[in-house]
């Protein structure tokens, strides 16, 4: 009795979800990348303005000088590793066997 209970299940069918060609997770990885660049450069350029600012005297705080440094500085080393572990990502797959 309870074989043709579960004989009489139909399958259920997962809605066909659009995958993303590979040119387009390229396009999408690339895209994310420079704008994870733009943002440590940015980080950077206002880091270089803040303590020219500070320099010059226009700026009394030191704390926001040294906040947005290291700010810039950790973005800097994030992006680097990032770089290296992708580096090293590219290299196991070109030492792959097919």
């Amino acid at each position: 009795m309870e074989m043709s209970a579960i004989s009489q299940l139909t399958p259920i069918r997962t809605p066909s979800v659009n995958k993303p060609t590979p040119a387009e997770v390229s396009q999408e990885f690339s895209s994310f990348l420079s704008d994870a660049v733009n943002k440590v450069n940015q980080a950077q350029v206002e880091s270089s303005n803040l303590a020219d600012k500070f320099a010059a005297g226009e700026i009394t705080d030191l704390h926001q000088v040294t906040v947005a440094g290291q700010k810039a500085s950790v973005m800097l080393q994030m992006t680097m590793q990032v770089r290296n572990k992708m580096i090293e990502s590219y290299q196991e797959i070109m030492r792959m066997s097919i």
